[in-house]
């Protein structure tokens, strides 16, 4: 049993909140205005709830053995998902750049990425320190980091297409590997003991 701070609770839930909220426009968005690189960095955001709410359910144990096998069933699964979507975001874009068919973004395409982007930031920034407690608070103060870093890629990629209608379907191809790497680093982080340990470092999840 690890002592955890109630914070550690309430940061859980703002993420899979956040991630369902934000996912869920992006997506939407993405999806109306046939931008691969919005939708793609949506689903990853959706992604991201079923992991917090595993957390979560620990969290209320104590993060002690039970709901161990739990969670990292649920982050094995999530890590497939990821890789699958890496896989249908990049066919996605390479089709939409072989067509010269590049929608550019909207102002609330780039309004969202930008809200994401501080979201994921401020989460990040909240969850650091808890991160030194627990191997599990690591591995979710860093898939806040994560998020953060595919937001302001989007938001990236939006702005530039603007100008160079190449530039959104590149930002989702490389979103594409990136999402397929973390993806993989997930299914490597269900190996690590997530039992008392500190954090990433000392664990060896990366």
């Amino acid at each position: 049993m690890t002592d955890v701070p109630p914070l550690a609770s309430r940061l859980v839930l703002l993420t899979a909140g956040a991630a369902f909220a934000l996912g869920g426009a992006v997506v939407g968005l993405g999806i109306a205005n046939q931008v691969p690189l919005a939708w793609g960095f949506g689903l990853a955001c959706l992604l991201q709830v079923a992991p917090s709410l595993a957390l979560g359910h620990r969290l209320r144990e104590g993060l002690g053995n039970r709901g161990l096998d739990g969670e990292r069933r649920t982050l094995r699964i999530t890590s497939h998902l990821l890789r699958f979507l890496a896989l249908g975001l990049a066919i996605a874009c390479a089709l939409a750049w072989t067509a010269g068919d590049t929608p550019k973004a909207t102002s609330l395409d780039l309004v969202l990425a930008g809200t994401a982007l501080l979201a994921w930031l401020g989460l990040w920034l909240a969850k650091r320190r808890l991160g030194e407690l627990h191997a599990s608070l690591a591995l979710d103060a860093a898939r806040s980091r994560t998020l953060a870093a595919f937001a302001g890629l989007c938001l990236a990629g939006g702005l530039l297409g603007l100008v160079f209608p190449w530039a959104g379907p590149a930002a989702g191809l490389l979103l594409a590997g990136w999402q397929f790497h973390e993806g993989r680093m997930m299914a490597k982080a269900t190996t690590v003991s997530l039992v008392g340990c500190g954090g990433c470092g000392s664990c060896g999840c990366g």
